[in-house]
């Protein structure tokens, strides 16, 4: 019998006035984020980018 070891990781959603964002905690990598007030969603995973409260800073 084989077994499989799936490793689970945690994520840190944060609400900004412009969205939101999800961070991955194990890298502290911005990985999604979600525009108000269409939902739309912008992949960020290969994009250095800081956030502020009034927008998004790309790297």
């Amino acid at each position: 019998m084989s077994q499989k070891v799936i490793n689970l990781y945690r994520w840190e959603v944060v609400t900004f006035p412009w969205g939101t964002a999800v961070k991955e905690q194990r890298t502290g990598k911005w990985i999604a984020l979600f525009l108000s007030p269409t939902g739309q969603m912008v992949n960020v995973e290969k994009i250095s980018v800081k956030l502020h409260e009034n927008g998004i800073e790309f790297l």
